[in-house]
């Protein structure tokens, strides 16, 4: 599985191509935000689901990137960590693609996650530069992936 990190342009640009390899997109939105054009799933570009998920980018209740007071309620919840944990039990081994506007915070924490859960190495993200991984989206993902490995373990 590989895990790829874009920002919403790039992720858009990805599926106007084709692919030979088949892939799970994980797409962020904000709630403050319109989009011109959203990723899709087809034949050609091999993008086989998309979970689409809405939330502030803040670590924290306060100031967003953008301005808005988020509260609790507006940033990664619980329940959007789950359906992570869920699109990568239902596609295991599949590549995963993590976008969200940049490309730097919301989608950075998730794969950085994704990877820490799945080879036990996050580097990749927290070493690189061009990546400022939103922690808050971080640890519900890790935390909901590891409640699901647990959950598979005793079943």
């Amino acid at each position: 599985m590989n895990v790829t990190v874009m920002s919403r342009w790039d992720a858009v640009f990805y599926c106007y191509n084709d692919h030979a390899q088949p892939s799970v997109m994980i797409s962020i939105s904000d709630p403050h935000m319109q989009y011109a054009a959203t990723p899709f799933c087809s034949e050609e570009n091999r993008v086989l689901q998309i979970l689409s998920l809405c939330f502030a980018d803040a670590d924290q209740p306060g100031p967003d990137i953008y301005g808005y007071d988020a509260k609790v309620e507006d940033l990664m919840r619980d329940e959007d960590a789950a359906q992570v944990a869920e699109l990568l039990r239902t596609y295991p081994d599949t590549d995963v693609i993590v976008h969200c506007d940049a490309g730097i915070s919301r989608s950075a924490g998730i794969a950085a996650a994704i990877l820490k859960h799945t080879t036990g190495d996050d580097s990749s993200i927290f070493e690189n530069g061009l990546y400022d991984p939103n922690m808050w989206c971080y640890h519900k993902t890790l935390a909901a992936l590891k409640e699901d490995s647990y959950g598979k373990h005793i079943v």
